[in-house]
This record gives structure tokens, sequence and C-alpha cells, in this order.
């Protein structure tokens, strides 16, 4: 029997019809399908920002130490796979100082309508990790 994680669950509603739907060009599946047999592991860090991107941004600003606790993978492990999707342009890299805002190629997925995407400024989803906060992260929570 599957671990109950890997099953297929009923999605939260988010108080609008469709808000949780993502919209993907089939014209990209034979990529996305060459993506998974090549980098399972690009793949899946692929979905984990589909997942958490901005629903007008397509964008998510995480850390590799973040990558890294959610894959199980090591840092170099990690960065080949960002290389890989970055080479192939399923997402594109954005500097935030030291921090880096991953955006989904917006012509294979997006969420929201065409028209709201029309400019260069965004705003992220920012995926912080409790194993990068200080010591007394905990403490100060509350």
């Amino acid at each position: 029997m599957e671990n109950e994680e890997n099953q297929i669950q009923a999605a939260p509603q988010e108080g609008r019809e469709n808000s949780n739907f993502l919209q993907v060009s089939k014209g990209y599946l034979p990529q996305w399908r060459a993506l998974v047999k090549a980098s399972p592991l690009a793949a899946e860090i692929l979905f984990f920002f589909m997942e958490k991107m901005g629903r007008t941004t397509n964008a998510v600003v995480c850390s590799y130490q973040t990558l890294q606790e959610v894959t199980g993978y090591s840092r170099p492990t990690v960065a080949r796979a960002i290389s890989k999707l970055k080479e192939d342009r399923w997402v594109d890299t954005v500097k935030v100082g030291s921090a880096t805002a991953y955006c989904v190629n917006e012509k294979v997925v997006w969420q929201a309508a065409r028209d709201q995407r029309r400019h260069a400024i965004f705003s992220a989803t920012v995926i912080a990790s409790e194993s990068e906060q200080p010591s007394d992260y905990h403490l100060k929570a509350k």
C-alpha cells in the first residue's frame, strides 16, 4: 500500500472557484516528459516552484538550504538541477541581494490571466526554512 503522503487528496478551496489551479501549455508536455526522464530532481524542484509560486508573478524566493530540505539532496546536486532548469528555460532567476527569485516560464505554466502579467516588477512568495533561522527564533516568535 502506498504512503498516504503520496496519495491524491481533494485540494483545499481558497474562496474562489478555480483559484487553486494552474494552466499548462500542452505544447510543452513532450519537453516536460524529457525533463522527468533526464533529471527527476529538476522536475521535482520545478513542481515545488509551481506549487509555491505567486498567482500573478510565477515567482518564488527560496534558498538552496530550503530546496535541500524539501528534496533531501545535497547542495551540489540541487545546484545541478537548478542549472538544468535554467539551461532548458523552465525557470529564470533574478538576484535580490543575496537571495534568488525563481521565475517559472510563463509560456509553460501560469495561474492568472495573461493580461495580469505585463510588468517586470513583481512580488514573490518567500519560503524560509526553520533551519536557516537564528537559534533563538522560537523564543522571538512567541
